[in-house]
């Protein structure tokens, strides 16, 4: 007989405090303080690769001002060393194997030179020139 008056008592007493709590509802509370800082997050993925520069090449590096250019032989004949059409000739000499420059090279335009072979000379000397953007 105990437990019936132990359920009614607690149900009496449930239905007591369902009531409670349901009053007008107050005013919101202020802002708190942030809170710490987290640890950072993994790295994300690489982008993609930019566009060339205005200037570079690939977007990597200026062009270069100034190339060296070596003239090439065929059979004993020099090809004539040339630069590029956006280039001009800054400066040509003739080089022999040995190492000798005693040759005057041919300017050929304003753009390439070339060196004869003299006589005696089993090979005909090499011309290296200086290119520049124009």
């Amino acid at each position: 007989m105990r437990y019936p008056l132990i359920i009614a008592c607690s149900l009496i007493a449930a239905l007591a405090l369902g009531g409670c709590g349901k009053g007008d509802k107050g005013d919101k509370g202020d802002k708190g303080d942030p809170g710490p800082v987290g640890a950072a997050g993994p790295a994300g993925p690489q982008g993609p690769q930019g566009a060339p520069g205005k200037d570079g090449r690939d977007g990597i590096s200026p062009p270069q001002q100034f190339r060296v250019v070596r003239s090439a032989s065929d059979g004993g004949m020099a090809k004539p060393a040339m630069c590029d059409v956006d280039e001009v000739l800054v400066s040509a000499t003739c080089l022999t194997k040995t190492g000798s420059n005693n040759e005057a090279p041919k300017t050929l335009g304003d753009n390439g030179a070339s060196c004869d072979s003299q006589s005696g000379q089993t090979e005909a000397p090499q011309a290296v020139i200086l290119c520049a953007k124009r």
